[in-house]
């Protein structure tokens, strides 16, 4: 318990006046406790009188005790106060804790917990006075501290200076983007830090070669600017590469005499990545030494550490960004495919912002005859990125070809994506006979279609981005082109641009595209990427795909296909679909298409040349005749006896006229067929 504490007591019920004090002589004998018997008797004790302790009733007659714990937190607000209640005044009690009570003591008042209650208040007001005191203390420590930083301010003062252009320096050499930034920055640095007549920074680059005869050349930066024209690539380089065998800062002779006349010292500082390995030096050259040598040496070498940093940052970053740039674009399309009655085209821009990000776009041909084509951002930057969208296009390649509709393919798709991955993806199934897409529109931002006399307006429509729930299902839209009409896919990177809104980047988008409606779609494109960019680089990749739909010519038909199995089915749809629009009866039809199909496949199956080897077919309308040629650019191969082929006895079956010819640049089928219309016999 605290000794010599003082301790008051008001209350007007008078046997409570003498109980109290005398449990508390009993219990707390070395207290010193007054007794009021009103509120106004104990306010002028209060005034006078710094009590450890207040114990007041809550009810008397005149100023009840709220008042009296009000006016006692204005004149002691560090005194803990004790109220008592009667029986049942829960909200009394209620009330004096939210005005600042301690606590409260219920009446009848048990003894034992009042004088507990009593003796926490006592500790409280204790440690209370301990803190002020310690504050004080504190308060007195902390002025002698500041006497004694004032009196030392003036001697400090330059090294604050270095110190100030040091932070100036880290900030520059970490927010450059390539090593001659850094290497300026650094150099700039260290001059300013030793007032030093020059400063010299390079970076070591491995030239190629093999076994010994692999070099070091220099990139190096230096300030004054003149002092690369004063200095020689060889001197400069001789100096460098000699700091690769140094461990620390160093101070020779020969190094200010290499560096210009009248210097007299230089210090020469390398720069070693976290790895250990060397990345170049900081060679500062003056014509005194400097007082503060020692403290330079440490500022210079903080400078150092910081440019190691920062040079094997930017090496990982350029190497990063290249190895996701190129994964990138290997994964995206490298030719679209050419597809009678429509005009595709695309565009990939990779953005300012640090890492390659997971922008992609594709286009395919459908067994179905329909056309695929398909938009999506990846979110996140960087090889991950890049890696997640190749599986994605994949994989949606892979769905779509099974011949789901768009929203079956979306929900595979989803339940595909990786956990932790959110992307988002316009995926669309053209029928080029018909007109119709039908599409689903996975967080993404929406197509826009320009009618052939220049309105523009976009698809509406949208579900949840793929990843963010695996068991979504996705809802199809459907549209209807007018002949002519040019879509376009794309993502943010176009219309997202810092300091506007999405819906501003949109509106300029349709505007810039509904201007140039007319014309070649290449032309459309360049178009919009010059304007809706404002000629300045894309924070953000920009990807972009647009596609025209154009009446078939039913004069003539040219279409060149991969030289694999699965480009029969496209032949099989798009000569169906030719031969249909040009009025030919439905049984010379399927004639014409099975022996074009025999003639496509022997060319695939036979034919072996180059990589990425193409098959081309024509067919036209000759009076009433159709003429259909397949070459191919390979040398034809003999079948195997057991497995001779049947395609030429098929073709001249179905065909009134086959001629082959074979040579070493290729094979030419052409056969002719007799086509009455559907309204003739």
């Amino acid at each position: 318990m605290t000794p010599d504490a003082r301790i008051l007591i008001v209350d007007d019920d008078q046997a409570l006046l003498q109980a109290l004090p005398e449990t508390l002589r009993l219990r707390m004998p070395d207290k010193v406790v007054d007794t009021a018997d009103s509120a106004a008797a104990a306010l002028d004790l209060i005034r006078s009188v710094d009590y450890d302790a207040i114990v007041s009733d809550i009810k008397m007659p005149g100023d009840d005790g709220l008042t009296l714990l009000g006016r006692i937190r204005e004149i002691r607000p560090d005194t803990p106060t004790l109220v008592i209640t009667g029986h049942g005044e829960h909200d009394l009690a209620i009330q004096s804790l939210r005005g600042g009570a301690f606590d409260y003591i219920q009446k009848p008042i048990d003894r034992e917990y009042f004088i507990a209650s009593l003796d926490r208040a006592l500790q409280v007001r204790r440690l209370r006075r301990q803190v002020v005191q310690q504050q004080q203390a504190l308060e007195r420590h902390a002025l002698a501290l500041e006497q004694r930083v004032e009196a030392r301010t003036q001697e400090l003062r330059q090294t604050a200076g270095r110190l100030r252009i040091l932070a100036e320096s880290s900030a520059a050499i970490h927010s450059a983007r390539d090593v001659g930034q850094i290497l300026q920055s650094v150099a700039g640095a260290a001059r300013r830090l030793s007032d030093a007549t020059l400063a010299v920074a390079g970076c070591s680059q491995q030239r190629q070669g093999s076994g010994a005869a692999a070099s070091t050349a220099w990139q190096t930066a230096a300030t004054p600017p003149d002092v690369a024209r004063l200095l020689d690539d060889e001197r400069i380089a001789h100096l460098l590469t000699a700091s690769t065998s140094r461990a620390g800062a160093s101070h020779e002779p020969e190094s200010a005499q290499a560096l210009g006349p009248g210097l007299s010292w230089t210090l020469t500082v390398p720069m070693w990545s976290r790895d250990g390995d060397f990345r170049g030096a900081i060679i500062v050259g003056r014509r005194h030494p400097p007082r503060w040598a020692k403290d330079l040496e440490i500022q210079v070498g903080a400078l150092a550490r910081q440019a190691a940093v920062a040079l094997e940052n930017t090496l990982l970053y350029h190497r990063e960004r290249e190895i996701a740039e190129t994964l990138q674009r290997s994964l995206l399309p490298g030719e679209l495919p050419e597809i009678p009655g429509l005009v595709l085209d695309a565009r990939y821009l990779p953005g300012g912002r640090e890492g390659i990000g997971g922008d992609w776009y594709d286009a395919f041909p459908l067994p179905s005859g329909h056309v695929g084509l398909a938009m999506g951002d990846v979110a996140g930057r960087g090889v991950w990125a890049a890696a997640i969208m190749g599986q994605l296009r994949n994989a949606l390649r892979a769905f779509a070809l099974e011949g789901d509709p768009p929203a079956v393919v979306a929900s595979r798709l989803n339940r595909f994506t990786p956990p932790g991955t959110m992307a988002t993806l316009l995926y669309m199934v053209f029928d080029p006979e018909t007109m119709e897409a039908r599409y689903v529109n996975l967080g993404h931002l929406p197509p826009l279609i320009v009618s052939p006399h220049g309105a523009s307006s976009f698809l509406e429509g949208g579900g949840l981005p793929l990843g963010v729930r695996r068991w979504s299902s996705y809802q199809e839209q459907t549209a209807v082109l007018v002949p002519g009409s040019t879509l376009v896919l794309y993502t943010d990177g176009l219309v997202e641009t810092r300091g506007s809104s999405i819906d501003e980047g949109l509106n300029r988008l349709a505007q810039t595209a509904a201007g140039k409606f007319s014309g070649s779609i290449a032309g459309l494109m360049d178009h919009v990427l010059a304007q809706v960019l404002r000629g300045a680089n894309a924070e953000d990749d920009v990807a972009i795909l647009a596609m025209r739909a154009l009446p078939m010519d039913v004069g003539r038909l040219a279409i060149r296909l991969p030289a694999i199995p699965s480009s029969l089915s496209q032949l099989r749809q798009t000569l169906r679909l030719w031969l249909a629009a040009a009025g030919i009866r439905d049984d010379i039809v399927y004639e014409i298409v099975t022996a074009s199909n025999e003639a496509g496949a022997n060319a695939i199956e036979h034919a072996y040349g180059p990589e990425d080897a193409t098959v081309s077919f024509e067919a036209g309308l000759v009076d009433d005749r159709v003429v259909v040629t397949v070459r191919d650019t390979g040398r034809w191969r003999e079948p195997h006896p057991l497995r001779r082929s049947f395609g030429i006895t098929v073709m001249r079956a179905l065909m009134d006229v086959v001629n082959l010819k074979s040579g070493p640049e290729g094979t030419t089928v052409e056969m002719e067929r007799r086509v009455p219309t559907r309204g003739n016999s």
